[in-house]
C-alpha cells in the first residue's frame, strides 16, 4: 500500500467515524447519554502513521498488513519464527484489533497459526503484559509498569511477542499444559524433547503454508535482520545519502594532481640545498671565528714573552755592579 493510499484509508475511516457519531447523536434530540462506538480522530491519525512507517521501514521478525482496506483498526501479522530458536522457519500469523481509543486502550492479538505456549490460549488469543491495561491488580503478579501505557507501539508490542515466543512467562500461564510441558524440558536440560517436538512440527507446518503462499521465511540470522536500505531520489536517480555532510565537498579543481606532488618534491629539493649551502656558510664561519682566535692567542701568547725577556734583562741589568 503506498503513502497515497494510506492517508485516503484514515480520511475515509474518519469521515465514517464522523458520520457515525452525528447519526448517533442526531435522533431524540439529546446524545450527551448516548454512548458510541465510533473511532476517535487521534486513533485514525496514530494508527495511520504507524502502518505507514511499518510499511516504508520494516521490522525484522514480522510484517503487517491491513484485513480490509477500508478498515485501519484491524491488521493482519505475520511473525516469523526466529533462527537458533524452536520456532525457526515458522510463520505464525495473527489478528491485531485495535480499539477506537487507541493509544489510551491497548489493542489485543489472536493467533490464526496453531502455537503450542505456555501463553496463548486454545483459541489463539494471546496473553502478555504488554497487553494488560494499566489496573492495579495484585493477584496477576504483574507490575503496572510491565502492563499497557500510551507510549507503547505496535513495534513494541510484536517485539515483545517474538522474545515472548522464545522465554514464555509460566507464573500466569494462559496453557497450563503447555507451561508444564515447557518446565519439564527446561529442568531436563533438553532431555525430554516432548515439548520441542511439538513446537518443531508446527513450525513445519506453517512454513510449509508460507511456501504456498510465496513467502520466503527467514532461515539465517543474516537473513532475519533486516538491512537498512537507502531512499533513491527517482527524479535524479541519485542516493541523497550517498553524500556526507560532516566533509565537504571539493570540487575537481581543489583536488590534488600529480604536477602538484612534482612541484612540492621540487620545492623541497631547492630547500633542501639552500639548507646545505646555510650549513655550508656557517661552518665556514665557526672555522674563521676559531682561527681568529687561535691567532690573538698566539699574538697574546708572544705579546707575554716579550715582555718576560724585557723583564728578564732589565732584572739582570740590576743586578750588576760596577
Amino acid at each position: 500500500m503506498t503513502t497515497a493510499s494510506t492517508s485516503q484509508h484514515a480520511s475515509s475511516t474518519l469521515m465514517a467515524a464522523s458520520a457515525g457519531s452525528s447519526s448517533a447523536t442526531g435522533t431524540g434530540g439529546s446524545g450527551s447519554n448516548t454512548t458510541t462506538s465510533t473511532p476517535s480522530s487521534s486513533a485514525v491519525r496514530a494508527l495511520a502513521m504507524e502502518y505507514k512507517s511499518l510499511q516504508e521501514e520494516p521490522v525484522e521478525g514480522f510484517r503487517v498488513k491491513l484485513i480490509n482496506d477500508d478498515n485501519l483498526f484491524e491488521w493482519e501479522v505475520a511473525i516469523f519464527g526466529p533462527p537458533d530458536t524452536l520456532y525457526q522457519g515458522g510463520y505464525f500469523k495473527a489478528h491485531m484489533k485495535f480499539p477506537h481509543d487507541y493509544p489510551y486502550s491497548p489493542p489485543s492479538i489472536r493467533f490464526l497459526t496453531k502455537v503450542w505456549h505456555p501463553n496463548v490460549y486454545e483459541n489463539g488469543d494471546l496473553c502478555i503484559s504488554i497487553l494488560h491495561p494499566p489496573v492495579d491488580d495484585p493477584q496477576s503478579g504483574e507490575l503496572p509498569c510491565e502492563r499497557w501505557n500510551p507510549t507503547q507501539n505496535v513495534r513494541t508490542i510484536l517485539l515483545s511477542v517474538i522474545s515472548l515466543l522464545n522465554e514464555p512467562n509460566t507464573y500466569s500461564p494462559a496453557n497450563v499444559d503447555a507451561s508444564v510441558m515447557y518446565r519439564r524440558w527446561r529442568d531436563s536440560q533438553g532431555k525430554d524433547t516432548e515439548y520441542p517436538n511439538i513446537i518443531r512440527k508446527q513450525a513445519l507446518a506453517a512454513n510449509a503454508e508460507a511456501k504456498r503462499e510465496g513467502i520466503v521465511v527467514p532461515m539465517t540470522l543474516e537473513d532475519y535482520c533486516l538491512k537498512p536500505t537507502r531512499k533513491v531520489n527517482t527524479e535524479s536517480g541519485l542516493d541523497p545519502n550517498f553524500y556526507d555532510d560532516d566533509f565537504d565537498l571539493e570540487t575537481e579543481d581543489d583536488l590534488p594532481t600529480d604536477d602538484d606532488f612534482d612541484d612540492d618534491d621540487e620545492d623541497e629539493d631547492d630547500d633542501d640545498e639552500d639548507d646545505d649551502e646555510q650549513q655550508k656558510e656557517l661552518s665556514a664561519d665557526i672555522c674563521k671565528n676559531k682561527c681568529n682566535n687561535n691567532g690573538l692567542g698566539v699574538a697574546r701568547a708572544a705579546a707575554a714573552e716579550a715582555d718576560g725577556d724585557a723583564e728578564s734583562a732589565d732584572d739582570s741589568g740590576k743586578g750588576e755592579t760596577t
